[in-house]
């Protein structure tokens, strides 16, 4: 018989560094007095496990001797899948971040970083069962507490080969960025990528603006994995192509958009409205998109910081075979009906039908 009390240290901090909500804390504590030590427990502030912070300038707290000189590091915020603990079969999603100065846990819009605008100054989070599903990363700039300039559309972290975190990002002017000592440095120059994602928690994978699929490898070396979506199939309207990992497998969402034969990199015109979605899975044995009708019980959430899939019998309202998005700062969703697609509902109109997920009565 196991003797579960003598388990390594190492690991009973990674298996808690897994657990989100102060139930599970105070129930992995409460086995024995080695799992109580190994883990502090959660505090009134934030009962949530922090993350370490990541300073991509080395001495963060130095003072900036020239003006030009960037003083990054990255912004985590997570999504939750929040249920009562005594009705755990659906429930709400949200997103938070927190503070790096008070350390306090803050609750955002959740396919944005803005900050959530009506929300309860305090929540009784023994009353539920918090599971984080995604997290995502922006780099900010440690003067202003804020985005970068130019932004970056997407940030990841990867292993190299020597099992160190490396920071990969896709500027909004389609360029690949990785973070290098002090500085960042291009990749593929003259490439102009739309999505980057880490696929099974240990793949790497961009997206270029033609729906070409590449291969990061750990030395960062950019390998072609893949053939383009292509003008053909989307008849020349792509607006913004993204990664969705869902179910183990990789698919490509292609937002097709009414001005896109006009849009130009890093251009967006105002009047460039979403009209549909298309979706593709990528087949990497054998290398080739299909295009898929449907997409069963899931749903894909596309943030403006990162892209994922739920279960929508999960969350209280989520419509099934569905792409929810956010346009004009409000959240949309759109149905792909077996293919054939659907119009396009607004959360503003249908606040409490098919965007219930995203209001949690709570708050």
């Amino acid at each position: 018989m196991v003797d579960w009390s003598n388990l390594p240290e190492d690991l009973l901090y990674l298996i808690a560094g897994r657990l989100f909500s102060v139930i599970e804390l105070k129930r992995f504590r409460s086995i024995c007095s080695s799992w109580r030590s190994s883990v502090p427990g959660a505090t009134n502030n934030n009962p949530f496990r922090c993350r370490p912070l990541i300073h991509l300038n080395p001495y963060p707290k130095k003072p900036l001797i020239n003006r030009r000189q960037r003083g990054e590091f990255l912004s985590r915020s997570a999504f939750f899948r929040v249920t009562l603990s005594s009705s755990p079969s659906q429930g709400w999603l949200i997103k938070s971040d927190i503070d790096i100065n008070s350390g306090k846990f803050h609750l955002l819009e959740p396919l944005s970083r803005l900050p959530l605008r009506h929300s309860c100054a305090r929540v009784d989070l023994l009353e539920f069962t918090i599971t984080e599903i995604r997290e995502a990363y922006e780099v900010h700039d440690w003067r202003t507490r804020r985005e970068t300039r130019p932004r970056f559309k997407r940030v990841v972290l990867v292993k190299d080969n020597e099992g160190d975190n490396q920071v990969l990002g896709i500027r909004c002017t389609g360029k690949m960025k990785y973070w290098k000592i002090k500085t960042w440095k291009t990749k593929k120059k003259s490439y102009e990528f739309s999505d980057i994602i880490v696929h099974k928690g240990r793949l790497t994978y961009a997206l270029d603006s033609i729906g070409i699929v590449y291969w990061i490898r750990s030395d960062l070396k950019v390998i072609r994995f893949g053939p383009p979506v292509g003008d053909n199939i989307t008849n020349g309207c792509s607006g913004e192509r993204s990664l969705v990992e869902c179910s183990g497998e990789l698919y490509i969402v292609d937002r097709l958009e009414e001005n896109s034969r006009k849009r130009k990199a890093d251009t967006v015109y105002a009047d460039a409205k979403t009209v549909c979605f298309k979706v593709y899975k990528f087949d990497d044995e054998q290398g080739k998109m299909i295009e898929v009708k449907s997409l069963g019980d899931k749903a894909f959430v596309m943030a403006t910081d990162t892209c994922f899939s739920v279960l929508a019998h999960e969350f209280y309202g989520c419509l099934q075979n569905s792409i929810y998005f956010t346009e004009d700062k409000e959240i949309k969703v759109f149905k792909l009906d077996n293919g054939n697609g659907s119009s396009i509902e607004t959360m503003s109109k249908f606040p409490q039908s098919c965007f219930q997920m995203f209001v949690p009565s709570f708050l």
